[in-house]
């Protein structure tokens, strides 16, 4: 197999020629594919009055195309606006009674704090799993869980330090005590090549304007199949009896299908989010999961190599299978640092957690690392 061309997919990035951008843990830079997705779009409206663009059967070919990338059927595939929303959706689709308790992290995204907030007027009980040096083991989870455990959600890769969860081993102590496992995947999605599946997880929120390549406005849910008709939605509709006949095609629509992930959908989907993400699923389908993880892996290993030898502390895990595409850095005064960085080097990265967030995509370089790190020490006299 011939190695990737990762200078020719750099090329695909055309922000990346003006910019050392290492932020696409918040947004990341869109490449040609979605400018040509939209123009794609906009012609078949002009020709063909939305034939295509507004079409049902272009809808179920993105839901295919993400299944086929994220390792999922296309039954488990729900569209959402965004991460929140998915969480929004898990966060009331149990039965639960007073007594119980949910199990979510010190560690998390607000979003998914304040979306299990309802559970507590019902007198369900919220507990936190505790990091330990930014770090949450199986451990730290299993000593929050007990025999009225219902559900445990969190973060697959944290936004903060970048900590990656073992949610294969989570997944497996939940089945043990009967638990549900809700995963917060948008840090994951499109850089670990891990198949949803695989995860053991039953529901797993993404949106998909980070390392999916999509519009803002867009994201998913993935819904284990077997567990799908058991949970409450809004969107429910009675499914139609099996041999009803149809009187129109146009009829059967995502309302009948309550038995697959689509019954957590409702009206019209963002027909234009949804044509960028299937043309960026394609994209990405060309690169492979597995090849994006790999580079990935090595530029984050540099990046984390050149910082310690610059004397810098680094937040973020050594071991890859603790870390993704982020790398913390402890710096004083990390939002100004952050500014300057921007406006005199023209180095994009974040702050979280009161430390410098830099966060890595397949198209970065090692020249990309060389100047972001060469700014760094520039302004903070390293």
């Amino acid at each position: 197999m011939a190695a990737t061309d990762w200078n020719r997919l750099r090329g695909e990035f055309p922000a990346l020629s003006n910019w050392t951008y290492l932020d696409t843990a918040r947004k990341s830079l869109p490449p040609r594919c979605q400018q040509l997705a939209m123009q794609d779009y906009w012609q078949d409206i002009e020709d063909s009055a939305g034939a295509q663009a507004w079409s049902a059967a272009a809808v179920s070919q993105t839901r295919v195309a993400m299944a086929d990338l994220l390792g999922a059927q296309p039954g488990e595939i729900a569209f959402t606006r965004n991460t929140t929303e998915g969480l929004n959706i898990a966060a009331h689709a149990f039965d639960l009674q007073a007594g119980d308790n949910i199990v979510l992290t010190d560690l998390e995204h607000t979003a998914n704090l304040w979306v299990w907030q309802h559970w507590l007027q019902k007198g369900v009980e919220i507990r936190q799993a505790r990091s330990v040096d930014g770090r949450l083991p199986l451990e730290a989870f299993t000593a929050q869980m007990d025999a009225r455990t219902r559900v445990v959600s969190t973060a697959w890769i944290t936004y903060g330090s970048g900590y990656r969860i073992d949610i294969a081993a989570l997944g497996a102590a939940c089945r043990a005590c009967g638990a549900k496992l809700v995963v917060d995947g948008v840090q994951g999605a499109g850089v670990i090549a891990t198949p949803l599946s695989a995860l053991g997880a039953d529901l797993v929120a993404i949106g998909g304007h980070k390392n999916l390549f999509g519009l803002t406005g867009l994201g998913l849910l993935y819904c284990r199949e077997s567990l799908v008709d058991e949970l409450r939605t809004p969107w429910f509709k009675a499914a139609l009896a099996a041999g009803t006949p149809q009187a129109s095609a146009h009829l059967n629509s995502q309302f009948d299908y309550v038995r697959t992930a689509h019954r957590f959908e409702g009206g019209n989907p963002n027909f234009l989010g949804l044509h960028v993400l299937r043309h960026s699923a394609a994209f990405l389908q060309s690169v492979g999961l597995a090849e994006i993880e790999g580079r990935v892996r090595d530029l984050t290993g540099l990046l984390m190599d050149r910082l310690e030898a610059a004397g810098f502390e680094l937040k973020t895990a050594r071991p890859w299978s603790e870390r993704a595409q982020i790398v913390s850095v402890a710096v004083a005064d990390a939002g100004s640092l952050m500014d300057r960085l921007r406006e005199r080097h023209r180095v994009v990265v974040n702050v979280k957690d009161g430390a410098l967030r830099l966060s890595l995509g397949f198209a970065n370089s090692e020249e990309d690392i060389g100047r972001a790190v060469a700014a760094i020490r520039a302004e903070t006299g390293r």
